[in-house]
């Protein structure tokens, strides 16, 4: 496969790295030193799992002239999306598909807007990984589980994408209704987020309150409750499930990781996407709706006091 990486981060650059060991054509889309690296290096990884490896790709800070993927994988901070999509339309075509593995289940909709639901996959992704310096691709930890499918069911397309994945070796499965694993991560994520980015506090801080615990586990109902009109099958105990794995969870989020260099906050997709489907389907969600106005402040940059 010609497999085109946008966003060649710690997510995109650790999977798209596996394909190309594997003999698949890497190109991948970056910027900064982080692309220069690339063009002169390649893209090395260094994962907790394996030795060190290098591939080759071909990088650039937007597709080339007659770049024409099988796959595209999208892995851009979900407020670089609108951007990121307008960068790869002229190498979209009839036959290729479009794998987001961004948090939320915004970026699938904006991306089958922009090329029809048919080109695009959605996916959930498990892993730590990140950029350790330019042209390297770090993978502390971490499951490294990737589970995707299309919103039209499962076809000859992502069959064959499962096999490919399989060989090079990611850790993957096929979902026969991608909505079900978009908001059960979404759902567990999304309220520890935005209560870890707005407290500072970790989990194991936030779980020894109860208060905080009783307006944590109603956060995630009410993303629940917004799934299920979304379509999405969550069982009945999901919020359960969620409120279960944050008593369990240690370390802080990426959105606090963020908050705390100073950088943009992925609030929108993982907070106020919610509270304004909640609103368009008529679904109470006050607590989202405090939190996303308590992040709305912090969420274009500036570090934290």
């Amino acid at each position: 496969m010609n497999v085109l990486v946008m966003g060649a981060g710690g997510v995109g650059g650790y999977f798209g790295a596996l394909l190309a060991r594997a003999g698949h054509s890497l190109t991948v889309i970056a910027r900064g030193p982080h692309l220069d690296a690339v063009r002169a290096n390649g893209l090395r990884v260094e994962s907790a799992i394996e030795p060190p490896f290098a591939v080759p790709a071909d990088a650039h800070d937007a597709p080339p002239p007659g770049c024409s993927p099988d796959l595209v994988l999208f892995t851009v901070k979900s407020y670089d999306m609108a951007e990121a999509i307008e960068r790869i339309r002229p190498a979209v075509g009839p036959d290729t598909a479009v794998l987001t593995l961004l948090n939320g289940v915004s970026s699938g909709d904006a991306l089958a807007d922009a090329f029809g639901r048919d080109r695009v996959l959605d996916g959930v992704v498990y892993i730590e990984s990140y950029v350790k310096a330019p042209g390297v691709i770090a993978q502390p930890g971490g499951p490294r589980q990737v589970t995707f499918g299309s919103r039209t069911g499962a076809g000859d397309r992502e069959r064959l994408l499962l096999r490919e994945f399989e060989v090079a070796g990611w850790n993957v499965e096929l979902a026969g209704d991608i909505l079900v694993p978009l908001w059960r991560k979404l759902t567990f994520i999304g309220p520890f987020a935005a209560f870890n980015t707005v407290t500072g506090l970790g989990a194991e801080q936030l779980g020894a309150s109860p208060e905080c615990v009783r307006l944590v586990h109603a956060m995630m109902r009410e993303y629940a409750d917004v799934a299920r009109v979304e379509g999405a099958a969550l069982p009945p105990d999901a919020p359960d499930a969620a409120i279960e794995r944050f008593h369990g969870f240690s370390g802080m989020s990426s959105m606090l990781r963020d908050r705390m260099a100073g950088k943009r906050l992925e609030s929108d997709a993982l907070v106020a996407d919610v509270a304004r489907r909640g609103k368009a389907r008529g679904v109470p969600t006050p607590t989202t709706d405090a939190m996303s106005a308590l992040l709305a402040p912090m969420s274009t940059g500036g570090a934290a006091p």
